[in-house]
C-alpha cells in the first residue's frame, strides 16, 4: 500500500504501531482516483449493497484470511453467552444484504475448515406500506453467517487477525471459554481439522450407468481421489 501511494501520489496515514494504514488521493481535475479504480478491477467497488462479492480470482491464503479479518471486523460481531448451568456459549456473526457475499464467506470459511451455517432474518420496521392487501417490505432480508461451534470458534480464533480491539478481545475469550470442548468423533458430527470442505457447486443427471459399492471397515466413509465418499 505504501508503495501504491508513492506512484500515484497519495496521502498516507498510519494508526500507531503500523497495524492500520490509510490512503487518501487528493482531488485533481481531469484524475480519476486510482484508489477506487483498482478496486473497480476487482469488482468490489461501486456494486449494490445487495450485489456486493468478494473477487472471482484465484488468490493466496493470506489475502483471504486479511478479507475474512476485514469483513469481521467491519460487518461482524462476536457473542458470548452463558446458560442457566453457567456454561459459556459463544459465536462470530457476519451480515449482510447481499446473499452472494454471504455465500462467498460461509465457503471461504469452509475451505478453511471452519464449519458454520447462512441463515436470513427480516426485521420489520415502521413506515411499512401497503398495496391492494400486500405488505411492500421497505428493508432488505439480512444474510448472516454464523459460526457457533466451540471447535470451530477457536480454530477461526487461530486464523483471524482482527484490527479492532475489542472484537479481538472478545473473539479471544469466547475461544478461551469454549477450548476444552473436544471435537465431536460421532458419524453424525464428524470433525477433522485436516479436512477442509467446500460446497458442490452443480449436480447434473448423466444417465443410467453401472456403478460400484465398496464396504470399509470400521468407517462408513472413505476418501477416493480427494473426495469423501461414502461405502454401501
Amino acid at each position: 500500500m505504501r508503495d501504491f501511494a508513492a506512484e500515484h501520489g497519495c496521502g498516507v496515514r498510519e494508526i500507531p504501531r503500523g497495524t492500520i494504514v490509510r490512503l487518501r488521493f487528493p482531488y485533481r481535475v481531469g484524475h480519476r482516483n486510482p484508489l477506487t479504480e483498482c478496486l473497480r478491477r476487482y469488482g468490489v467497488w461501486g456494486q449494490r449493497c445487495d450485489r456486493k462479492s468478494l473477487p472471482d480470482t484465484e488468490l493466496s491464503s493470506e489475502f483471504w484470511l486479511g478479507c475474512l479479518s476485514g469483513l469481521v471486523d467491519t460487518d461482524g460481531c462476536v457473542r458470548e453467552r452463558i446458560n442457566p448451568r453457567g456454561t459459556v456459549h459463544g459465536s462470530m456473526e457476519f451480515a449482510t444484504v447481499s446473499p452472494l457475499l454471504a455465500a462467498q464467506v460461509s465457503d471461504v470459511l469452509l475451505r478453511f475448515g471452519v464449519a458454520n451455517r447462512v441463515r436470513e432474518i427480516y426485521r420489520q420496521q415502521k413506515g411499512e406500506r401497503s398495496i391492494n392487501g400486500y405488505v411492500v417490505a421497505s428493508r432488505r432480508p439480512i444474510h448472516i453467517v454464523e459460526v457457533s461451534r466451540a471447535t470451530a470458534l477457536v480454530h477461526l480464533a487461530g486464523l483471524l487477525n482482527l484490527r479492532i480491539g475489542y472484537k479481538a478481545a472478545r473473539l479471544g475469550k469466547v475461544a478461551h471459554a469454549v477450548g476444552h470442548v473436544v471435537p465431536a468423533r460421532s458419524e453424525m458430527h464428524g470433525y477433522d481439522e485436516s479436512v477442509a470442505l467446500d460446497r458442490v457447486r452443480s449436480i447434473a443427471p448423466v444417465g443410467t450407468r453401472r456403478v460400484y459399492g465398496v464396504t470399509v471397515n470400521p468407517s462408513g466413509l472413505f476418501v477416493v481421489n480427494g473426495l469423501v465418499a461414502g461405502a454401501t
